[in-house]
């Protein structure tokens, strides 16, 4: 069997069913070999960061490792951005590439691409010789899977085509190294430390994070909350999995730079905040501004973590989310702690209201404010269906307004560069396997993937990439503004998106109106296979976070 052969089979072995990716030399013999497993689907795309960032929708909306397939050189330097993006996002995927011949260095798409790779993040696995191709692939899975980033497997064209001893029967997965993550248990002197802050304390708020959510801890800390009397609030990647049900009237939202102003108040009041699995970045607890009175709580299963704020909690203690805030409820429960906290209804009537900005602006013609655009779609859109959303100025806007609890929200800015959201939900959408989803990006990040339109439409994925249109770099065009430099330094005139659409085979519809908006939703709800809107917002209406930061205001 030839290692390239062996190679194959291994991903199969691994559970791999469908491919990313942009074939080239380096790739072609593995892709061949893969092509003869009819279960495996392969959608091809064209740019080799944009296929990595399929399969890290891909992985996103399925929970398993997702794969990608490029060549070498070229292939992995166009994918640079793209791998410390999803390593940032803590995304196992698995990259099948190549290298040029061992010791013909003379080759002009030669490149260090450890060293590259490295220097991104991700992890790089190579295989030098035939005898290793099987533990390589197995490592490359296991390295993913448990330090949750994309891992590099590199195979030499030369090594590929030589003769190696596996016969593809008796090869073991990763999974055989790697059953299941075990829940570390919390030191009791940590839990009563706990206890005995909370005890102490008549207000208290409970964050989630992605570890609560990983772990399972959402419904031990809906009881935790309930017996507290707290508000409830998640970080930016937890929007939507905790604070609904009979708890939503007390649920704040995103914890930080995205908290309305009353929320905010409301935090201030705090004398405890109990984070469960999430880091405490600056972002969250708004560089440590957003808890001025109130005592840290953190839960996390790593041994220590530092908040965004330079500083350790007031209580850390390391353990399984739900574990920790099942075994403190307990505590509490014995204790008879009970309080009434927040959940007054002077509170509830001041979060009712709490999401609306009542800042006006003047709309131009022809345009939609973002903020009543955003509105719609949320309404619009049934509760199931999930969504993806990128970064820059407009990204904002259905962060904070759009409210449903929905089970799959993808947020593409784990390295704040635009240009990532498009690619990676058609990855989730792919997964979907026809279920509609959503994706929402600025006209700037639209265009460094827009090409990939040819492939949503061959993949045959029902996605509705909403293009938040203001004809400019938005971020850049508020910061200019705001520093007294001429704005118009960042007007970029993007094209007809709509008829862009079209020429790719993809429905194409231009939103210049709100009512127009929903009638883009429902046709696309109505309808087959994709669709791209040309939603075309003012540039006037600056968004609430943006406000804060250039101009200072309390809003």
């Amino acid at each position: 069997m030839k290692v390239y052969e062996a190679v194959a089979n291994a991903f199969i072995k691994e559970g791999t069913t469908t491919v990313f990716g942009l074939l080239g030399d380096g790739n072609m013999l593995w892709a061949a070999a893969m092509s003869k497993y009819p279960n495996v689907k392969n959608v091809d795309a064209r740019d080799e960061g944009a296929a990595l960032t399929m399969a890290e929708g891909w992985a996103r909306a399925t929970g398993r490792i997702g794969i990608c397939s490029v060549t070498h050189g070229p292939g992995i330097t166009r994918m640079t951005t793209s791998l410390v993006s999803v390593t940032r996002c803590q995304i196992p995927v698995v990259i099948c590439t190549s290298a040029t011949e061992l010791n013909n260095d003379g080759i002009n798409q030669a490149i260090d691409q450890r060293r590259l790779v490295s220097a991104t993040g991700a992890g790089y696995v190579e295989v030098l010789k035939p005898g290793f191709a099987e533990t390589a692939v197995r490592q490359a899975f296991h390295m993913a899977r448990t330090e949750l980033r994309p891992v590099v497997l590199a195979i030499p064209m030369d090594v590929q085509k030589m003769e190696c001893d596996a016969d593809g029967a008796d090869y073991e997965p990763s999974t055989t190294l790697f059953t299941t993550q075990q829940k570390i248990r919390p030191a009791e002197d940590r839990l009563q430390a706990a206890v005995k802050i909370i005890s102490e304390s008549k207000k208290c708020v409970i964050i989630a994070g992605r570890g609560a959510v990983k772990s399972g801890a959402l419904e031990a800390a809906t009881r935790l909350a309930k017996r507290l009397g707290a508000l409830t609030a998640t970080t930016l990647v937890a929007k939507g999995r905790f604070g609904h049900g009979e708890d939503s009237d007390y649920h704040a939202g995103i914890a930080g730079m995205f908290s309305t102003r009353t929320v905010m108040q409301l935090f201030e009041e705090a004398d405890c905040a109990i984070a469960i699995g999430a880091s405490l970045n600056p972002h969250t607890i708004e560089g440590g501004y957003l808890f001025p009175h109130g005592r840290i709580i953190h839960i996390d299963a790593e041994p220590n973590v530092v908040m965004g704020n330079g500083r350790a909690a007031d209580c850390y203690v390391q353990g399984d989310a739900a574990v920790t805030t099942q075994a403190l409820d307990d505590l509490l429960a014995q204790a008879k702690v009970s309080k009434e906290g927040y959940r007054t209804t002077a509170v509830k009537k001041a979060l009712a209201g709490a999401d609306r900005d009542a800042a006006e602006y003047e709309i131009e013609a022809g345009t939609v404010d973002p903020r009543e655009a955003s509105r719609i779609v949320d309404e619009r859109l049934p509760v199931e269906i999930g969504i993806a959303i990128g970064v820059g100025h407009s990204f904002a806007f259905p962060v904070m307004i759009m409210k449903k609890p929905r089970e799959l929200q993808i947020y593409a800015n784990g390295f704040g560069s635009i240009g990532q959201t498009f690619a990676t939900a058609i990855g989730a959408a792919v997964a979907l396997d026809g279920k509609p989803f959503v994706a929402i990006e600025g006209d700037g990040g639209a265009m460094q993937n827009i090409q990939e339109l040819d492939t949503l439409r061959r993949s045959g994925a029902k996605l509705l990439f909403i293009i938040m249109n203001d004809q400019t770099l938005g971020a850049e065009y508020h910061k200019l503004k705001a520093a007294g430099i001429e704005p118009a330094l960042a007007n970029v005139e993007s094209p007809d998106f709509a008829a862009v659409a079209r020429g790719f085979g993809v429905r194409g519809k231009t939103a210049r109106t709100l009512e127009e908006v929903a009638a883009c939703v429902d046709e696309f709800l109505a309808g087959d296979g994709a669709m791209v809107m040309d939603m075309r917002i003012s540039r006037n209406v600056l968004n609430i976070t943006y406000r804060r930061m250039l101009y200072g205001e309390d809003v």
